[in-house]
C-alpha cells in the first residue's frame, strides 16, 4: 500500500490563484563533518523504521463487503483531487499500486479533479504509539484529496517518549511524496501554575500558525480545516466527515469518540465536557442508548444519522475556515472570566464563537466512531463474521444472503463496513441555537483534576438563537 500511495499522485503541483510554491533547494551543504552513527543509534533507527506501518487501523478497509466498496467509491468520488500520473508506474506490473492486498482504492479519477484545499492541524503529545496509524491515514486520505490540495501542520510539545524522533522520519516521507507539511516541536509543558484552558488554547493556535502565514506571505487560502487529536482514524472516517461537512456547508462537523468504562465493562461516549445537543444540554458518558437527553437527537443518533449540535469536538473537527479569515477572526481562547463568561473548554468556546459569527451549522456524525487506544478500537470496530458462523448451520439452496439485512449491522459496535442508508445522504435541516447552554466551568489554574465550579445554565447572545445563525454564508459544496 505504501507503494500505491507514493505513486498515486502526479509530481506536478496544482496551485490555485496563480501562485507558485516557493523554490526549495534539493541539496544542502554544511561545513560540519557528518558523524557516523553509533551501534546504539543505528539500533534505535531500526526500531523506529519497524513502526512506520499502521498497527491498529490497517484492517479498516481491507476485506470490506463489495457493496460497501461500491457505495464508498460513488459517495466519495466528488472529493477526488489527485491528478492522473504522467505515465503508468512500473509498480502496476507487480500489483503494488492497485490495492492487491485489499486496501481502499481511490475511485476512478474524474476529468476535472476537485481543487478544494484542505488544512490539517494536529496536536501531539506522547503519541509514539499512534503516529504510524495517523500518518498512514493521512497519506491515504491526501492521495485521494490530492497532495497538491493538502497542507499538514503538526505542533508537538512536551513529549517524553520518542514522538519527536518519529515525527522527523514522517516529515521526510511526507516531503518525498510532495505532501506539504510543517512540523513544529517544543519542550514546553503546562507547568504547575498555568491555567489549563489558556494553555490548551495556545497549543491549538500554534498548529494554526502556517494557516495565517500562508495567507499573509503567499495569499493562499484554504477551504476546509481538519483539526485532529491523537486518535486512531480510518481512511473512510475522515472522508465521511469531510463529505458531511461539505454536503451540509457546516461550520463544525465532528465524529463520536469513546473511552472504556471499567465498571460497565464496555466503551462509552467520551467528550461530554464539550458536546452539547441543540437544546444546550450536556451529553452523557454512557452507552449509546443513553447519550442524548433530547429525544429527536437520540433517535437519529441510534440510527447513525447526522445530529445537529450546539457544540462538539470528539477527536476530529472539520471546520469552515471563514471565521478565521474574516471578522471576528475567531481563535482558540480561554473564557473572559472577568466579563462573567463561563470558563468552558476552548473547544466549547470556539463553537460559541462560531454561533456568534453566524456559522452555527454544527453537526455530529455517529457513523464515525473514534478511539484513543487499541483496546477500544477493537471493540468498536469488530471484524465482520461469516453469516454461516453466526447461524451455526449451512444453508442449502435458496436466495443468497442480503447484505442489507445483516444482523451485525444492527449492533452499535458493528463492523466498520456498515452499508450507507439513503437518509445518511440527506442534508440536515438546521434550526437556531438554544437560549441557554449547560456549562461546567474550570476557573482555577494549576494541576486540578477537573472543572472546579458548579455547573450553570449560561445565557447565550440573542443572535445565536435566530435563523441568521444557521444560514449558509460560505459555500463549500461537493464537486458534483
Amino acid at each position: 500500500m505504501v507503494a500505491s500511495i507514493f505513486t498515486s499522485s502526479d509530481s506536478r503541483s496544482l496551485w490555485r490563484g496563480g501562485h507558485s510554491p516557493l523554490p526549495q533547494s534539493i541539496h544542502s551543504t554544511s561545513k560540519h563533518p557528518i558523524t557516523v552513527p553509533t551501534e546504539e543509534q543505528r539500533l534505535r533507527v531500526l526500531k523506529l523504521l519497524t513502526t512506520l506501518s499502521p498497527h491498529y487501523t490497517k484492517e479498516c478497509t481491507r476485506n470490506a463487503q463489495p457493496l460497501y466498496k461500491d457505495q464508498a467509491r460513488e459517495r466519495y468520488s466528488a472529493l477526488i483531487g489527485h491528478l492522473p500520473p504522467a505515465r503508468t508506474s512500473w509498480l502496476d506490473a507487480i500489483r503494488l499500486s492497485t490495492g492487491s492486498e485489499g486496501d481502499f482504492v481511490p475511485p476512478t479519477r474524474p476529468r476535472n479533479p476537485d481543487t478544494h484545499k484542505y488544512f490539517f492541524a494536529i496536536n501531539l503529545y506522547n503519541s509514539f504509539d499512534i503516529i504510524p496509524d495517523l500518518f498512514a491515514t493521512l497519506f491515504r486520505v491526501s492521495s485521494i484529496l490530492g497532495y497538491q490540495n493538502v497542507y499538514v501542520s503538526i505542533y508537538e510539545n512536551g513529549s517524553t517518549d520518542q514522538t519527536k524522533a518519529l515525527l522527523q522520519i514522517f516529515n521526510a516521507l511526507c516531503k518525498s511524496v510532495g505532501l506539504r507539511v510543517k512540523i513544529s516541536t517544543s519542550m514546553r509543558t503546562r507547568g504547575a501554575f498555568n491555567h489549563r484552558i489558556e494553555y490548551l488554547a495556545e497549543v491549538r493556535n500554534a498548529a494554526f500558525v502556517p494557516l495565517h502565514d500562508l495567507r499573509n506571505t503567499q495569499n493562499e487560502y484554504f477551504d476546509t480545516i481538519i483539526f485532529m487529536n491523537d486518535i486512531l482514524p480510518c481512511v473512510d472516517d475522515l472522508l465521511e466527515l469531510i463529505w458531511q461537512s461539505r454536503k451540509n456547508n457546516a461550520g463544525i462537523t465532528c465524529a463520536t469518540d469513546y473511552m472504556f468504562h471499567e465498571e460497565l465493562g464496555s466503551p462509552v461516549f467520551y467528550d461530554n465536557w464539550v458536546a452539547r445537543d441543540i437544546n444546550g444540554t450536556a451529553l452523557e458518558n454512557a452507552p449509546f442508548e443513553s447519550i442524548f437527553h433530547q429525544p429527536q437527537s437520540q433517535e437519529r443518533f441510534q440510527r447513525h444519522l447526522p445530529v445537529q449540535m450546539q457544540s462538539c469536538w470528539n477527536g476530529i473537527a472539520i471546520m469552515d475556515p471563514a471565521p478565521f479569515y474574516a471578522p471576528p477572526h475567531v481563535r482558540f481562547r480561554m473564557a473572559r472570566i472577568t466579563e462573567g463568561e463561563c470558563s468552558a473548554s476552548e473547544c466549547s468556546l470556539i463553537a460559541n464563537d462560531y454561533w456568534d459569527a453566524g456559522y452555527g451549522r454544527l453537526l455530529m456524525v455517529p457513523r464515525v466512531k473514534l478511539a484513543y487506544d487499541n483496546r477500544v478500537f477493537e471493540i468498536i470496530h469488530p471484524p465482520r463474521k461469516n453469516l454461516t458462523s453466526i447461524r451455526g448451520y449451512v444453508r442449502l439452496g435458496g436466495l443468497p444472503d442480503n447484505p442489507r439485512t445483516d444482523p451485525q449491522d444492527r449492533q452499535w459496535f458493528g463492523p466498520h463496513d456498515r452499508l450507507f442508508t439513503d437518509e445518511e445522504s440527506e442534508p440536515l435541516d438546521f434550526v437556531p441555537g438554544p437560549e441557554y447552554v449547560w456549562c461546567w466551568g474550570w476557573d482555577g489554574a494549576g494541576d486540578l483534576d477537573g472543572p472546579d465550579v458548579d455547573p450553570i445554565w449560561e445565557h447565550r447572545p440573542n443572535r445565536s438563537a435566530t435563523i441568521e445563525a444557521v444560514k449558509v454564508r460560505h459555500r463549500r459544496d461537493l464537486n458534483t
